[in-house]
């Protein structure tokens, strides 16, 4: 915790921009911390995040148009991912952007496969930007309540862990819950990636 503290006092917005271009939620949420001490202001906070993560996004979306299968087939963790991201594009078509921009681990291997499915440019565009903002928003607010949840319960330190704790179980549980659930999706209708044949056109409709 100590090194990202260290990055966001020394760099102030330029850490919370570099870090969600690799999907550095603790940078946005401690912005949100560190707006509620009035050391910075929340909005740009917001900003510099939505920038970020829509950069990132977006790279790897057109990394996917350019040479989708080719990248999955090189790099053996986007292997293991990419039957979930493939089900879950080819169930809920660029709608899984929202989706998996509040799942760590799976955004950039989905904005590959919406790429490789050939989705139009203007409709991930549309997307992206509508998750990155929520997104964004919603970290930074969570920030900036844990800033003054810390200032009412630094007296009563057994409560916050115990809230802190319940919290963390409910979302492993969820996060666990849906990571199964994409297992599912991709073992039921997936059809496993093949060498040196071309991307696969797309099954969901592009407005």
């Amino acid at each position: 915790m100590d090194w990202y503290l260290h990055l966001i006092q020394t760099y102030g917005y330029l850490a919370i921009l570099l870090g969600t271009l690799l999907e550095g939620e603790i940078f946005l949420a401690l912005g949100g911390v560190f707006a509620r001490q009035g050391l910075m202001n929340v909005w740009i906070v917001i900003v510099m995040a939505v920038a970020g993560s829509f950069l990132s996004h977006s790279l790897v979306f057109g990394l996917g148009r350019w040479r989708g299968q080719a990248v999955v087939q090189r790099f053996p963790k986007l292997q293991a991912n990419y039957p979930k991201a493939h089900a879950l594009a080819q169930r809920f078509g660029p709608a899984c952007i929202l989706i998996v921009q509040f799942l760590y681990g799976m955004r950039l291997v989905t904005c590959l496969a919406l790429g490789t499915l050939g989705l139009r440019t203007h409709t991930f565009v549309f997307w992206q930007l509508l998750a990155c903002s929520l997104w964004a928003l919603g970290m930074a607010a969570a920030g900036y309540a844990f800033g003054t949840a810390i200032q009412h319960l630094v007296s009563h330190l057994e409560i916050l862990l115990t809230v802190l704790v319940a919290v963390a179980l409910l979302l492993i549980g969820l996060y666990r819950w849906f990571w199964c659930w994409t297992e599912r999706q991709a073992a039921g209708g997936l059809v496993p990636l093949r060498k040196n044949t071309p991307p696969e056109p797309p099954e969901f409709p592009c407005p």
